[in-house]
């Protein structure tokens, strides 16, 4: 024992047998965490894979769901899942915007003589206009605004891109790897709490079409999705929205955005009137309409479905069932410009046999018979008033008139059930023939031609073949300082379904042609008159067609030519075989070659064939890309075509099998491509080849700030100056007008529409007066872009213009 300084004693053998204690229970409690360590471990690794399991659970559970969902989002719902007769959805191609710095895609033929417009489409479908697959249109663009019509597949679209995403199907690319959610506008509450998150809209949206076992889950699993970057938004139904709801969505879009950037966004909306939404980050592409090959392959998949589903269950007894063939075959030739809606319509009237006549209003009389009791009918057309009448997207159900069969009209399938205690059309193109039926018996609710609202216009075109328009159309007709027509192309539509007496009809149909035949308006406004006058379907139309052909400007004879294709006029046919072989302009030959194939009689296809074996190198292509319109002999004729030992036959060949939708046209230039002897053909087989498998086309990114314009800092760069943010920026584009270069000029006017600039208003109608004609024509798809966003826009004569 030692006793210290400080009188401390320090014991040797307690210290030893301390640290004989500490050393023992160190390695005992080594031993004991040891032995912990491997329950503790699996522990931890069944709760992560517990809640791995419930995450894949959800996953899964989630897609079966959209899926089923998705399977129903269609007309026919009651009898076939949307897979049975679908027909891949495509997006239109619009002319490819100038780009003073680069070089553009090379552009179709077809293209260049009748460019995709985002209003109209008859010519589009009659003429096989390019397209765009949705997977190919987002593998370029990062959110999408569908626009069209109603009925013309926005809806069908967006349940495509479910159904395909949610399966994940390789064909979908990149996008096949995200999470679709496909929510309705209507459906979204945006009245409780705005300043929380974003995102909770969404989810209670998302649960309102969820099982109740599912629904509990969703708002943790879509969060997880959206903060990973990895949601697909599929946004359904903002055609149906009125402009205060429209703003609405959009501020709500820009929020969710901001907060959750770089998750996509695929919506469906108005073909104009989208306030906001461009700016908010989506690039509109137009819906593209059914070609005839469209058309027949949906009524070879109507007919089959129909075999497998319908004619078992109908009585034994029935005298005998209709060729499916047979019927598919009488169809063809009265199917021309039907919207998809519409042929789905048709196809089950005539496999049903309850057919009224070939006016597109009748079959849908028919399908409203088929379905509901007169009782049932009388009622949905009230509440379909009411809903035109309210102006808003759906009703409130409590307000509706005590004794209303809101059940039996959702399980008919006319209405729905939405968030909040609210209903609305499951179709509202159907909804708006309703409201049009009972308005014709009552009155027509007052300012529906003043309003942009697409129910709205749909209910004014039934109306006008059911009732009596003439003040509407009087109104459209006295509308004559409008530069873009807007109002006169609107009534336009309801030429198709109006009665041939009706005394506005023979007015309308003048205004429209007057536009047309003027050599000195806009092109675009011009081809939007000849797609009307082709949609009316009136016989007489073909003669004023016939006199533009023989016009002196070139651009009256192409249009000319495309009416008569339009109107598949067979008394013009050797005409068109003339023109194709003698008009000093190319393009005008090129016009009649895509006409004689819409025609498609055994003169015209013949003629076609001439000139493929026989005309001009540009002739030769035309004639090529004009035989792939036709689904029947122009097909055989350019596979004969491919062999024939004439290299300049074979080599205009491959560019119309490149327009054929079909695998074995691809495989034949793939096998042209390696094995023919001559090289020009070789490369002209492998660039058909290629741009078949790589669509060339451009989609161009909203502008949100003239900064953001490459071309215009380089221009302002060369002029010593840099363009500011903001609304002082447009002073360069302003400048530019004026003192760029000529592609400068022009992606300065498309600048103008794409960035909302109503300031500059002016200067569009400055130009709309220009002499060089592609200046005016740039100028107006500016100006008509500029009123599709909602800009308000002072008349010309504000200006002092005239």
């Amino acid at each position: 024992m030692l006793v210290n300084l400080f009188g401390w004693r320090f014991d040797w053998p307690e210290f030893f047998v301390g640290l004989i204690v500490g050393i023992i229970a160190t390695w005992a409690l080594g031993r004991i965490r040891v032995a912990f360590k491997l329950p503790t471990a699996l522990l931890q690794q069944q709760l992560q894979s517990f809640r791995h399991s419930i995450n894949v659970t959800a996953r899964d559970r989630y897609r079966t769901e959209l899926i089923k969902r998705a399977e129903t989002l269609h007309v026919a719902r009651a009898i076939f899942a949307l897979d049975e007769i679908l027909v891949e959805p495509r997006l239109l191609v619009h002319p490819q915007p100038v780009d003073p710095q680069g070089s553009e895609a090379i552009p179709e033929h077809a293209l260049a003589l009748l460019p995709n417009l985002p209003d109209w489409s008859t010519l589009s479908a009659v003429y096989r206009a390019p397209t765009i697959s949705l997977a190919d249109a987002l593998a370029k663009c990062s959110s999408i605004l569908i626009t069209g019509e109603l009925g013309s597949g926005k809806s069908t679209a967006l349940a495509y891109l479910a159904i395909r995403v949610a399966q994940r199907d390789p064909s979908m690319g990149e996008t096949a790897q995200l999470l679709p959610v496909l929510i309705h506008a209507a459906d979204l509450d945006l009245d409780k709490d705005p300043a929380r998150d974003p995102i909770e809209p969404l989810i209670r949206a998302a649960q309102h079409t969820a099982s109740g076992g599912l629904a509990s889950r969703i708002p943790a699993y879509l969060r997880l999705q959206f903060r990973q970057r990895k949601a697909l938004l599929l946004l359904d139904g903002l055609d149906e929205l009125n402009l205060q709801e429209l703003e609405r969505i959009t501020a709500w879009l820009r929020a969710l955005l901001d907060a959750y950037s770089g998750n996509r966004i695929v919506a469906a909306g108005p073909p104009d009137g989208y306030d906001g939404l461009v700016s908010a980050g989506l690039s509109p592409m137009s819906m593209a309409p059914w070609t005839e090959h469209d058309q027949r392959l949906f009524l070879t998949r109507w007919g089959g479905a129909w075999q497998q589903h319908v004619i078992p269950t109908l009585p034994k007894n029935r005298v005998g069932d209709p060729d499916p063939a047979l019927i598919t075959g009488w169809l063809t030739g009265t199917i021309r410009g039907l919207s998809p809606l519409e042929l789905t319509l048709r196809a089950w009237s005539a496999f049903a046999g309850d057919v009224r006549s070939n006016k597109p209003i009748d079959d849908l009389q028919a399908h409203v018979s088929r379905f509901l009791s007169p009782e049932e009918r009388q009622q949905a057309e009230a509440v379909a008033l009411s809903w035109i009448r309210a102006g808003s997207s759906s009703l409130e159900e409590r307000k509706l008139t005590r004794g209303t069969p809101v059940s039996d009209l959702v399980d008919a399938g006319f209405m729905i059930r939405r968030a909040r205690g609210r209903v609305g059309f499951f179709q509202p193109a159907i909804g708006a023939y309703l409201a049009a039926t009972a308005a014709a018996s009552m009155e027509l609710p007052e300012g529906l031609d003043d309003k942009l609202w697409l129910p709205a216009q749909a209910t004014l075109r039934y109306f006008a073949a059911l009732g009596d328009a003439s003040p509407q159309a009087s109104r459209a007709l006295a509308e004559i300082e409008d530069p873009i027509h807007a109002r006169l192309l609107r009534s336009a539509r309801w030429l198709r379904d109006a009665p041939p007496k009706a005394t506005w009809r023979g007015e309308l149909l003048r205004a429209v042609a007057t536009i047309a035949q003027d050599a000195n308006k806009p092109y675009g406004l011009r081809l939007r008159a000849i797609h009307a006058l082709v949609a009316a379907q009136e016989p007489s139309i073909s003669i004023l067609f016939r006199r533009m052909r023989q016009a002196e400007a070139a651009s009256s004879r192409i249009l000319g030519c495309l009416g008569l294709g339009g109107m598949a006029d067979e008394e013009a046919v050797q005409s068109l075989i003339d023109t194709a072989n003698g008009d000093p302009e190319i393009l005008v030959r090129q016009a009649a070659c895509l006409a004689l194939a819409a025609i498609g009689t055994e003169d015209a296809l013949q003629g076609l064939g001439q000139a493929l074996l026989a005309g001009e190198e540009p002739v030769r292509i035309a004639a090529a890309e004009a035989l792939a319109i036709h689904p029947d002999e122009g097909y055989a004729m350019l596979r004969e075509a491919a062999e024939i030992d004439d290299l300049l036959t074979r080599r205009a060949a491959m560019f119309g099998l490149a327009r054929i939708p079909e695998d074995w046209a691809l495989q034949l230039l793939e096998k042209v491509q390696v094995e023919d002897d001559q090289w020009v053909v070789r490369g002209a087989a492998a660039e058909a080849a290629d741009r078949r498998r790589n669509p060339p086309w451009r989609i161009p990114a909203p502008i949100e700030d003239p900064s953001q314009l490459g071309w215009l800092v380089a221009f302002a760069a060369r002029e010593g100056l840099g363009v500011a943010p903001g609304p002082a920026g447009l002073e360069m584009v302003r400048r530019a007008l004026t003192a760029g270069t000529e592609d400068e000029q022009l992606a300065a006017l498309e600048a103008i529409g794409w960035l909302g600039a109503e300031d500059l208003a002016m200067e569009l109608y400055q130009a709309l007066r220009s002499p060089q004609p592609h200046v005016r024509d740039t100028a107006f798809e500016a100006l008509w872009r500029l009123r599709a966003s909602g800009a308000s826009i002072p008349s010309p004569a504000s200006f002092g213009l005239s």
